[in-house]
C-alpha cells in the first residue's frame, strides 16, 4: 500500500482510479497543474521543458516550453550521444 502526501493536506493512496468518468476529471485536473509547473520550472530556472503526456483515453497532449519549440527541444536530445542520454537517465522513444 503506497501513500503520498498530498500538498501537505492528508494522505492519498496512489493507486489506479477504477472510475473511468473519476479517472478522466481527476487527469485533466492533475494535467493543468503538471503543465503550470513545468512552466514555473521553465521561467524560473531558464530551462527548455517537452512533456507528451496521454490520457486515459490515449489523447497525445504536448507541452513545451515558451522558449523553444517542441521540435528544437528534440533536435538538442537527439545531438546527444547515446551514452550521454544514459548519464543523464533520458530516454528517447
Amino acid at each position: 500500500e503506497q501513500l503520498k502526501k498530498n500538498m501537505g493536506r492528508k494522505k492519498i493512496e496512489l493507486k489506479r482510479i477504477e472510475c473511468q468518468k473519476e479517472r478522466s476529471s481527476k487527469y485533466s485536473k492533475r494535467k493543468k497543474g503538471l503543465f503550470k509547473k513545468a512552466e514555473e520550472m521553465a521561467v524560473l530556472c531558464d530551462v527548455d521543458i517537452g512533456l507528451l503526456v496521454f490520457s486515459p483515453t490515449s489523447k497525445p497532449t504536448l507541452f513545451h516550453s515558451r522558449s523553444r519549440p517542441l521540435s528544437s527541444i528534440l533536435d538538442k536530445l537527439s545531438a546527444m550521444s547515446e551514452r550521454d542520454r544514459e548519464e543523464r537517465f533520458l530516454h528517447t522513444v
